[in-house]
C-alpha cells in the first residue's frame, strides 16, 4: 500500500474535520466497558458488573467534557466492538487502537494523527473522570514551546501525554502499569534530545482509595454519583 492509500485509509476512519492542517487533536484511549476486562483493580470493593458500569460512567463523563472544548478536536480512540462505540457516541470521530503493548499503540494513534497534519497531539484515557478541561487545554498551550507535555498522575503514570514531535521516543521501552512510567517516559524523552514539561498533577481512579476521594470531591459527575451509591451500599452491608 502506497501513501496515498495509507492516507485515504486513515481518512475513513477520522471525520473530515480532525484532518485541518494545523488541527489540535486529543485522543481519548477507551476500552468497551466489559465486566472483568476494565476497572478490574476496583475488585473488590466492586462486582466485574459495578467497575464496568463505573467505567463506563468515566468515559461518558471524559467525553462530555472535552466535547465542550474548541481548543482541540477530540477522537475517540477504542477498543472493542466498533458498533458499541457507534452507537454509545456517533457525534464523534473514532480510531480503532492498533495491536501491540500500551507504547505501540500510543506510538501509532500519534503517528496517525500527525500524518494527517496535527500539529500538537495529546492523549488521555477515561480514568480520570473530573480531569478539569482548562488543565487539558494547557497542555495544548505549552505544547507550543516544549516537544513533551504530562499531567502526572499520582501513582506514578501520568493521566495526559502530549506531543508535538514523531512519538516514538515517549513509549518505547516503558514499564507499563508500574510506578515507573512517569519517570522513564521523561528520562527516554529527554535523553533523545527533546524537552518535556510537567503541568500539575491529577489523579488516576483505580483502586479503592481513589474511588472514595473521587466521591468525596465536590461535583455530581455520573461517575462520582454511581461511586457514592455504590460506596453507600457497601456501607450498610
Amino acid at each position: 500500500m502506497d501513501k496515498f492509500e495509507e492516507k485515504s485509509v486513515l481518512s475513513t476512519r477520522v471525520s473530515l474535520f480532525a484532518l485541518n492542517s494545523g488541527s489540535d487533536i486529543l485522543l481519548i484511549f477507551a476500552k468497551q466497558p466489559l465486566p472483568g476486562q476494565v476497572k478490574t483493580r476496583l475488585c473488590p470493593p466492586l462486582t466485574p458488573t459495578q467497575a464496568a458500569l463505573f467505567h463506563a460512567c468515566s468515559l461518558a463523563d471524559t467525553l462530555e467534557q472535552v466535547s465542550r472544548s474548541r481548543r482541540f478536536c477530540p477522537v475517540l480512540c477504542y477498543s472493542g466492538d466498533a458498533a458499541y462505540f457507534q452507537q454509545h457516541f456517533p457525534q464523534l470521530p473514532r480510531l480503532p487502537q492498533g495491536p501491540g503493548d500500551l507504547g505501540a499503540r500510543l506510538t501509532a494513534a500519534f503517528a496517525a494523527m500527525q500524518a494527517l497534519g496535527a500539529q500538537r497531539v495529546c492523549a488521555i484515557g477515561s480514568d480520570s473522570p473530573d480531569l478539569p478541561l482548562v488543565q487539558i487545554e494547557s497542555a495544548f498551550d505549552v505544547l507550543s514551546e516544549s516537544d513533551f507535555v504530562t499531567i502526572p498522575a499520582l501513582d506514578g503514570g501520568y493521566v495526559l501525554i502530549g506531543s508535538r514531535r514523531e512519538p516514538s521516543a515517549a513509549f518505547a521501552g516503558i514499564a507499563w502499569s508500574s510506578e515507573k512510567v512517569l519517570a522513564q517516559t521523561v528520562a527516554r524523552v529527554e535523553s533523545a534530545g527533546f524537552s518535556c514539561r510537567q503541568l500539575a498533577a491529577w489523579e488516576d481512579v483505580d483502586d479503592e482509595a481513589a474511588l472514595s476521594r473521587l466521591a468525596r470531591r465536590p461535583g455530581a459527575l455520573r461517575a462520582q454519583r454511581f461511586a457514592r451509591r455504590c460506596l453507600r451500599e457497601l456501607a450498610e452491608i
